[in-house]
């Protein structure tokens, strides 16, 4: 009989830990964009971050996804390292809403006789509906609750077998922190502090733990949490992993809290509050350990923060390659992650456009220091623009690597249009550095007019510049097809410019027909650089 209660208490936490997985797959793809614009839209303030975390991960019910999601945003700059700190507090507080629901409904009702009902229709309906997304996402969240629910079930009523088999007086001399190592190993392994915290309130139930010792699990499984999203943080940009060290970290004041004052918290909550339920009374102390950290953290946050900031320096990453270590693999994360990149290769490019039309503009060196110089300069344009290529390339190998794992569907337009955009910022610096040896060329022009050229175009550009860097720096604005227009048509009347005074040159005679065609290929090829930009820019939208 005992052994047969052994595994359907083992069969219970599979079902659960199904159920969880489930439900938070679910919620995570049915909700999608609208996650992710919620999370960028309250996490302007350290406040509205809090709640926003609470929230969401109240919604898909896995602080882990919503932890997973910030590293991804904060990668992608949508959100400062500061707010992403603040969502990270909010999600400990939002997954408590899990275990009020199991203290609540699954160990006060008898639900194994509406679960079986439930998978059964709802598991009937996912089949025929396979292609009614909406109608099929509806049936797999009810899916997923009844396995999770039947898994309680199961493990409430297989762990009143097995308490026989324990006696608590036998490891009741081990201490509160066995119990919280315990937590952690067990939660570490799971990777689930819902299916922990489940446990530990069927083990309560069942009288297998004292509250003392089920809080001290509780403690424990704070930690346990954390370890996938430090794994996966501590490689990346330097906000990456200051928010996946921030996580851990934080988590380690809360578990150090709660077991310093846990003799006092107990006291509060059977004593002062008065709840002599141990269900509730667990679940109750889960939030309040929670809640209260928040409230001594965040004054002191400016402080964590600034330490984070000193402890991990920023880092430019790959010497051959602009591209972000560690891209998320999720398709859902993938459209934000893949504009970042796209972004941060259009800076890149204007700014490799920008200092070649700058270079000749100062002239304090002497022959031999400036042939030095060009020398120099030419090797590293050829290499910048290796550089920009490898970009271009590692973000085409990224998108191919989404479409091999899952099949893209909505936001794949919005991705090629992404992919576009990285191919017209080659463009753009390509066209300036086929003329880069043109502009030195007038610099060391012996002709006055076509000397001042390099000067003339450097303060051309440096004019169009300010016209597009906002739409790189703030991901909220976007290049209206009338300011595109507007842009398209003043770069062509300079082109035109330009030209008619080229023509006025060679007519005067002050420079000779093929330095005014040089000229003339000099700005058709500024213009063309424009030009791509503007359409990269566009493309950003």
């Amino acid at each position: 009989m005992q052994h047969a209660a052994f595994w359907q208490f083992l069969a219970g936490v599979a079902f659960f830990l199904f159920g969880m997985s489930q439900l938070e797959t679910v919620l995570k793809n049915a909700s999608g964009r609208s996650l992710k614009l919620f999370l960028k839209r309250n996490t302007g303030n350290l406040f509205k971050s809090i709640l926003g975390g609470a929230a969401v991960t109240a919604l898909v019910q896995s602080s882990s996804v919503v932890a997973l999601i910030i590293l991804v945003f904060v990668e992608a700059g949508i959100i400062t390292f500061r707010n992403a700190l603040g969502v990270i507090l909010g999600t400990n507080l939002g997954t408590t809403i899990s275990s009020w629901l199991v203290a609540t409904v699954g160990f006060k009702v008898e639900v194994l006789d509406y679960t079986f009902p439930v998978i059964a229709i709802t598991g009937i309906g996912m089949f025929f509906f396979t292609r009614r997304k909406n109608i099929y996402n509806l049936f797999a969240v009810f899916f997923a609750l009844g396995m999770l629910f039947m898994g309680i079930s199961y493990m409430k009523e297989s762990a009143m077998e097995l308490v026989k088999l324990v006696d608590p007086a036998t490891y009741a001399g081990y201490g509160t922190l066995v119990f919280v190592l315990f937590g952690f190993v067990l939660t570490t392994i799971i990777q689930s502090s819902s299916a922990t915290v489940a446990i530990t309130l069927t083990a309560l139930y069942a009288g297998a733990l004292q509250f003392d010792a089920a809080a001290a699990v509780v403690i424990g499984s704070e930690i346990g949490t954390t370890i996938k999203i430090l794994l996966w943080g501590v490689t990346g940009s330097a906000d990456k992993k200051r928010v996946a060290y921030g996580n851990f970290f934080y988590n380690i004041f809360t578990s150090v809290l709660a077991f310093v004052c846990l003799r006092w918290l107990i006291y509060f909550i059977t004593s002062v509050v008065g709840i002599k339920d141990a269900l509730i009374g667990l679940v109750f102390f889960q939030t309040t350990i929670n809640t209260l950290s928040i409230i001594i953290f965040v004054p002191f946050l400016n402080i964590f923060s600034g330490w984070l900031e000193r402890r991990f320096s920023p880092n430019d990453g790959d010497d051959n390659s602009y591209i972000s270590h560690n891209l998320p693999a999720l398709p859902v994360l993938a459209p934000d992650a893949l504009r970042h990149e796209v972004t941060t290769l259009l800076s890149k490019a204007l700014n490799y456009c920008t200092d070649i039309l700058n270079t000749h503009t100062v002239h304090t060196k002497g022959l031999l220091q400036n042939i030095k110089s060009f020398a120099h300069t030419t090797k590293n344009i050829e290499e910048e623009y290796h550089k920009l290529k490898q970009t271009e390339g590692d973000i085409l190998a990224y998108f191919s690597m989404l479409q091999n794992n899952q099949t893209l569907t909505t936001d794949t337009e919005q991705m090629l249009r992404y992919l576009h955009a990285a191919r017209q910022a080659i463009y753009a610096a390509k066209a300036v550095k086929d003329i880069a040896h043109n502009l030195a060329e007038f610099d060391a022009s012996a002709n006055d007019v076509l000397h001042h050229q390099v000067n003339v175009l450097a303060a051309d550009w440096n004019a169009f510049v300010p016209v597009i860097t906002p739409y790189f720096t703030n991901t909220e604005l976007l290049l209206l097809p009338d300011d595109h227009d507007t842009a398209m048509i003043a770069a062509h009347e300079q082109e035109g410019k330009f030209k008619i005074q080229a023509m006025l040159y060679l007519k005067e005679g002050q420079l000779n027909e093929i330095e005014v065609s040089t000229l003339m290929n000099v700005y058709r090829e500024i213009y063309a650089s424009k030009k791509s930009l503007l359409a990269a820019t566009t493309n950003l939208s």
